[in-house]
């Protein structure tokens, strides 16, 4: 199948971002956008990003839509859009919780129509049609995650316009990606809340003025979009929470070394872990 319409339903980072960085390529589809705030739809019309805004339930007549919202409403709007689709039609999401979503889009689908989840690994700490960028997917990667009524028609038609967008293209199982993003990614942004919100709530206040470079690099993404986060751990709870309390085990690890003064076993865990990242 080859998408001449793609509507895109979330004009933010990732939306407006998609839809830039498909303007003018060859092969493209003609894209259509929608968002409940009006001044991102505008700003995409300005910037030709979308040659048409259109409605919640007019999108519906796309061969593809991709949900680019906060991954509770994308629950809600796959349930609602998904029975609105057409025959041969393609419904898609970039939420970086899967199995749920996968679960609502495999059951609210129209007859002959699929729902097939999508995360682009690609992003940064700002939101909003303002941050979007159309090289914001060029050489990353987006992760599909088909279920079980998926056809290869269906997933080859989004992996193309994921690499016409600039990304590499994988696979993995809805249930694996919660686990492993937990890991990589959801436990990092609630890490660097939580660093973030402890220095706030000091008793002697700490002047971040002072902050040394470690500091603002590694809670750089506490500065996220707390909506989208907030929806994200809630989502994903389950797996966050395990890996929360992973991570609670290896920083307690770290502080009986630090109060045994044992020089040797602090030198073994902090080159464990400089081993690991240099290798990513």
């Amino acid at each position: 199948m080859t998408a001449k319409r793609l509507g895109i339903l979330g004009l933010g980072l990732i939306g407006g971002s998609l839809a830039l960085s498909l303007q003018g390529r060859r092969g493209a589809p003609e894209v259509w956008g929608c968002d409940r705030r009006k001044e991102f739809v505008r700003m995409a019309l300005a910037d030709g990003a979308i040659s048409r805004a259109c409605t919640e339930s007019g999108i519906a007549s796309c061969d593809i839509v991709v949900v680019c919202v906060p991954v509770l409403r994308s629950v809600d709007l796959v349930r609602r859009i998904g029975g609105r689709m057409r025959p041969g039609s393609i419904l898609t999401d970039v939420g970086s919780v899967k199995a749920a979503v996968v679960r609502a889009g495999g059951s609210a689908m129209a007859e002959g129509a699929e729902f097939v989840g999508g995360h682009p690994i690609a992003g940064t700490e700002d939101s909003g049609y303002p941050a979007a960028d159309a090289s914001l997917f060029k050489g990353r990667t987006a992760i599909l995650t088909p279920g079980g009524r998926n056809t290869e028609e269906a997933l080859g038609a989004v992996e193309r316009m994921w690499k016409l967008a600039g990304a590499r293209v994988l696979r993995m199982d809805p249930g694996l990606h919660d686990h492993v993003f937990a890991y990589v990614s959801h436990l990092p942004h609630a890490v660097a809340y939580a660093l973030v919100h402890s220095v706030a709530t000091l008793d002697s206040k700490v002047p971040l003025g002072y902050s040394a470079g470690g500091f603002r690099d590694f809670t750089r993404i506490a500065s996220s979009n707390p909506e989208m986060w907030k929806d994200i751990v809630l989502e994903n709870r389950g797996e966050v929470l395990r890996a929360i309390g992973h991570y609670r085990k290896n920083l307690a690890l770290l502080e009986g070394l630090i109060r045994r003064e044992d020089a040797g076993g602090l030198l073994a865990y902090f080159r464990k872990a400089k081993t690991t990242r240099d290798g990513l």
